[in-house]
Formats: C-alpha cells, sequence, structure tokens
C-alpha cells in the first residue's frame, strides 16, 4: 500500500551532475544504469555491471540526423569523456524521474519522448534507462534515468562534440546553488514544474484522479514531513540485510504514519458521504489536522486538476459531494461555491469571502467553467419572529430539510447556516427555521416554495423582512391567496384584487368541471364492476343505474357491458340513466340489490359431458 494520499501522485524529479573531480565517470554512470559492459577509450577501463537487475529497457535519443555512432552507448559515452580535458570537468547532467504507477506501460515512452523533448531540439543526446525495482510497499517503483550529454553534436570535431558545452541545455538545468537562486536558479524549478505537468498530462488521459505537484509540501501549505532522501544502494543494502539503518527506520516510520493516515481520511470520506445531516466528519478527541484533510480530499478527488489555494483547508467548513454532477461548499465565513456539470457554471453566493472567491477561480480554471455571482433577493419570515438566528443545529436542520423532502423538492443540502434548497436554474433558498432567503431569481418555483413552507410551518402566515421589489410582492400575496395564506402587512391593490377574484372565479369553474368528470368516470368504475358481479359496487351506484344493470340487461348484455371502454361508458351514462328510470316506473323494484351470477365467458356454454 503507498503512503501517498488518493489524489496525488509521486513527483520524483532529480537532477545532478556526473564530475570528473569526484571520482565520477560518464561511462560507468551509463553502464551502471543501462547494465551493462562497457570501456572507457580514454582511460582503458572496463566497467560490467551486466549482471545488475531491475532494469526494464534503455535506449539512446539523439536529434534527427545524427550519426550512427551516436546510437552505440560505448562509443557516445568514450567520446564524450574524451571531449573533455580538465579534471574537474562536467561530462554528463542526469534526470532521474518516478513514473506514476497508475500510468500504463504503454504511455511510459510517449511520457519520456515528452520529458527529453526539450533537450533534443537543444541538440543534446539523452541516454534512456528504465528501472524497475520493488518498492518498500513491495509495489512496482518505475522510474527512469536520462544521462544528457553537456556538448552538442558537431561533425567536424574529432570527438565528434562542440569544442563549448551547450548553453540552451545548462539553462535548462541551472539549479540555484552556485547562483545563489534567482532567474538562473529558478531554471530547474520551471523544468521540475514542465515535468510535473507533462505527468498529469499523461495521468489524466489514462483517467487518472491522480496528480504531480512539484511544489514542495512548505509552498503547498501542507503539514508533512518531507522524508529524508535515499538513494537505491542504501535502499538495496536495507533489503539485502533485512533490517533498516537509522534514515531508512526514520523514512518507514514516516511511512507508516502516512498509512494510518490515509486510512482515517478514506474512512471520513465515506462516513461524509453516508452520513445524514453535516457532511463533515465526526468529532475528534485530539486537535489533528485530518477533518480539514478529509474535506480538501474530496475537492481534489472531484477537481483532479484545480491547483487549490494554500490556506483553502483552514476556510472549509462544509464540503458536499454526494451528487455526482453537483459539489458544493461552504466556508467558515458562511459563503458558498458550487460547481454544477449540467449547467457549466460555478455559483458564488452568500457573504462576501476572499477565500471562497479564490475556491471559486481555482474550479472554474481547472474546469473551463465559468463564474455567476448570486445575489441575495429578498427574505421571508414566520411572523413575530425578528431575530435571526445565528446557527442551526443539525437536528433542526435535518427537521427542516425533511420537510422540504416532503415537499417534493430533491436538491435539498443540509448546513450549520440553514437548509440549501435548489429550485432549478439560479434560484435557491436558505431556510434557517423562522427566516428564508431568497438568492437569484424570483421566479414562480420560488414563490411556491415560500408560500408552501408558511402554510405547514408557520401557521398559514409569513412576512416581508428587507425590500421586495413591488412586482414580486404582487406576485407573492397571489400565491399566498392560492395556498390559503396571509402575506401579513401587505396592502394588495383594487387591481390585484379585482384580478385575483376573476381568477378565482376560473379556478372555481375548472374545479367543479373537475369534479363532475371526476364522479362521472368513478360511477363508470363502478358500473362496469356491478356488470361483472360485483355486489358492493352495485350497492355503491344510484338507483336508476342499479335498475339498469339488473332490470334492463340481461345475462349477455351484461357481458357485453364488461367488455367496454371506460369511456364509452362515461358517454352512455345518460341514457343508461334513462332506461334505469324507465325500468323503475315499471317496477319500482328494479333497484332492490339482488346478486348477480357472474358473466359466462363463451367456453362456459360448453359442458364436459361424462364419456
Amino acid at each position: 500500500m503507498t503512503s501517498l494520499p488518493d489524489h496525488e501522485a509521486l513527483c520524483h524529479v532529480r537532477a545532478s551532475v556526473i564530475q570528473r573531480s569526484r571520482g565520477k565517470s560518464s561511462v560507468a554512470a551509463a553502464a551502471y544504469r543501462a547494465a551493462a559492459r562497457l570501456t572507457d577509450a580514454r582511460t582503458g577501463q572496463v566497467w560490467d555491471y551486466s549482471r545488475k537487475k531491475s532494469v526494464t529497457d534503455s535506449y539512446v535519443m539523439a536529434p534527427a540526423g545524427s550519426a550512427a555512432w551516436v546510437y552505440d552507448r560505448e562509443a557516445l559515452w568514450s567520446r564524450v569523456e574524451l571531449a573533455e580535458r580538465r579534471k574537474d570537468a562536467q561530462t554528463a547532467r542526469e534526470l532521474q524521474i518516478a513514473i506514476p504507477r497508475d500510468l500504463p506501460r504503454s504511455a511510459w515512452g510517449a511520457f519520456i519522448a515528452d520529458v527529453g523533448a526539450p533537450y533534443l531540439a537543444a541538440g543534446a543526446v539523452l541516454d534512456v534507462a528504465l528501472h524497475e525495482p520493488r518498492a518498500a510497499d513491495r509495489g512496482e517503483q518505475p522510474h527512469v534515468h536520462i544521462l544528457i550529454t553537456v556538448r552538442a553534436l558537431d561533425p567536424s570535431s574529432p570527438t565528434g562534440f562542440a569544442p563549448t558545452r551547450n548553453a540552451a541545455v545548462n539553462a535548462l538545468l541551472t539549479s540555484g546553488g552556485s547562483h545563489g537562486g534567482g532567474a538562473r536558479g529558478d531554471a530547474l524549478t520551471r523544468e521540475r514544474e514542465r515535468i510535473a505537468a507533462a505527468m498529469n498530462t499523461h495521468l489524466r488521459a489514462a483517467g487518472s484522479k491522480r496528480r504531480a505537484d512539484a511544489r514542495s509540501y512548505q509552498a503547498r501549505g501542507d503539514p508533512r514531513t518531507p522524508e529524508p532522501p535515499m538513494g537505491e544502494p542504501r535502499v538495496a543494502v536495507v533489503r539485502k540485510r533485512r533490517s533498516h539503518d537509522r534514515r531508512s527506520a526514520v523514512v518507514a516510520g514516516i511511512r507508516e504514519s502516512r498509512k494510518l493516515d490515509n486510512e482515517i481520511t478514506k474512512l471520513e470520506m465515506e462516513m461524509a458521504l453516508s452520513a445524514r445531516g453535516f457532511p463533515r466528519a465526526p468529532a475528534r478527541q485530539t486537535k489533528a489536522p485530518h477533518q480539514q484533510d478529509y474535506k480538501a480530499s474530496l475537492l481534489r478527488d472531484r477537481f483532479p486538476d484545480a491547483v487549490l489555494p494554500t490556506a483553502i483547508s483552514e476556510s472549509l467548513y462544509l464540503v458536499d459531494v454526494r451528487d455526482p454532477r453537483r459539489t458544493r461548499v461552504l466556508t467558515r465565513d458562511g459563503a458558498w461555491v458550487e460547481s454544477d456539470d449540467e449547467s457549466g457554471t460555478v455559483s458564488l453566493w452568500g457573504p462576501r469571502s476572499a477565500s471562497a472567491a479564490a475556491l471559486a477561480e481555482s474550479i472554474s480554471v481547472s474546469t473551463g467553467y465559468g463564474i455567476d455571482r448570486v445575489e441575495r433577493t429578498s427574505t421571508v419570515a414566520k411572523p413575530g419572529k425578528n431575530r435571526r438566528k445565528t446557527a442551526v443545529s443539525e437536528d433542526e436542520a435535518i427537521s427542516i430539510a425533511h420537510k422540504w423532502r416532503r415537499r417534493g423538492f430533491a436538491d435539498v443540502v443540509e448546513s450549520p447556516a440553514g437548509v440549501r434548497v435548489g429550485l432549478g436554474g439560479r434560484s435557491r433558498l436558505l431556510d434557517s427555521g423562522d427566516h428564508i432567503d431568497l438568492f437569484g431569481p424570483v421566479s414562480d418555483e420560488a414563490l411556491r416554495a415560500l408560500a408552501s413552507k408558511a402554510a405547514e410551518d408557520w401557521g398559514g402566515s409569513l412576512s416581508l423582512d428587507g425590500p421586495w421589489p413591488a412586482e414580486a410582492q404582487a406576485r407573492l400575496w397571489t400565491e399566498c391567496q392560492r395556498q390559503g395564506v396571509d402575506l401579513v402587512g401587505y396592502e394588495p391593490s383594487p387591481e390585484l384584487v379585482a384580478a385575483w377574484q376573476a381568477k378565482s372565479e376560473k379556478f372555481s369553474d375548472s374545479a367543479t368541471k373537475l369534479r363532475a368528470v371526476r364522479s362521472e368516470t368513478r360511477e363508470a368504475d363502478l358500473l362496469l364492476s356491478a356488470a361483472s358481479g360485483d355486489v358492493a359496487a352495485l350497492r355503491r351506484l344510484d338507483a336508476d343505474l342499479r335498475a339498469f344493470v339488473q332490470g334492463h340487461l340481461d345475462d349477455d348484455q351484461r357481458r357485453d357491458l364488461v367488455r367496454a371502454d371506460r369511456e364509452e361508458i362515461v358517454a352512455a351514462l345518460p341514457s343508461f340513466r334513462k332506461f334505469g328510470n324507465a325500468e323503475l316506473e315499471r317496477d319500482p323494484a328494479a333497484a332492490t340489490v339482488v346478486a348477480q351470477p357472474e358473466p359466462k365467458a363463451p367456453c362456459d356454454d360448453y359442458e364436459r359431458r361424462p364419456t
């Protein structure tokens, strides 16, 4: 098991120098990295590492049109050694780069080609060696060694290399060590960032959510302690003798601690996704960074390409990712940031917040979504409740949210600031119990929601709290009249009252017609049931229809009636009543309920006779 968090890919990029004054040889370095047997033409010394294991592949990359000897490893590095005369000469530069485990083997070549492209363009020759030893967790630890020539190729030179060092290559790998930082010292930092970006490009193409970050833990605002460096020789010795030295023991302890932290963070994320109420981690006995870690981890998992603000973890209060298409974040200063994949927007609403604005910008850059600032439009309150709550308890939030879901609203999230109710589009409500803030347009859906809240929870009345547009007040009053709610303190204009009365009459006529249609449909169903022999349905029919079924129809007619459609029965009800009344005039007892035998099916007319 890796000690890295689920969102993080190992970003190990180490640059070094092969320097003669330190007893190093580029021929020896190439032989060791490629597990080959090479002879140094300058000294005659043979370097044999052909028995070395864990080398997966090795090859030479050179600019187009290079001579054939460039691709011969022994000839290449012997000429490099011959081209350098100083006893303190730098014969090669080296990059050691970890390959993320999430990157499939088929993508390794393309990744290495992207890393080496600027050096080939600068005229350097690259000797590539892929190593795949076992890591401390017994998993794969693929990495690549790239030896880089420090002089450009020159066919006119006896050694094949230019008499001066390649300034373009040197500019790519200059560190701040001997130059005191500054512009030259920033070159290696930029190179690490470029390589990390190449990693992320290939990880993204592979469908991985892990991302590499070339910054230090300190630059990221990450409280983790960096591991002391351990090279391959030390790791090999520790593995061979099966016991730790002082440094490897420290590294092993750090990694085990991180594994436990990762497991705790995963557990907290699972609890947050399945918890009822506020989506947050459980309380802890000790102060630890995990409760913020899991929130930041949720964001990194949802937005792997986002560069989150350094101090974002401390500003997060709630992160809700239970809906795979939407992400909602509540910051500690009460601001909301919401990302919606369907609309392609990042909404920012609530109090003005620098941390929320920075988070929204980060998500927007990584997703390409536009930022939509949604302002508070208006507020309503329960009459007599002038004092607003500063926070809502979890039990109260659960109760409020349950009522909103029962009213048919599915986009509901509990939070300490109140229950957020999405109304579609840009409109949303924030219900704190006795007050409701409306953000975005005053839509018809928002007005219906406010009136239904007042009808069910506020005793059938509500009051306006703060400024409201006059047109919106009139529409809210009309909706309150429709739901039987009193809008306290609002005086409608005579024109508005007249319009409502005219609309009410239309509603009344429509309701009467609807009740008549429903009554006829119900009678048609009862008639069909009675004709099929249902005595209970027969008793529920009116007297004229009972007389029609029992007295007017015979068995064959009742059987035919059962096969009729409901619409046909509804259309024929007046005629059936007429026939039933005629039957009652002839025989007043025709409406008396007598159990009718079930209509026989055609196959029942044939009796089976004994043979």
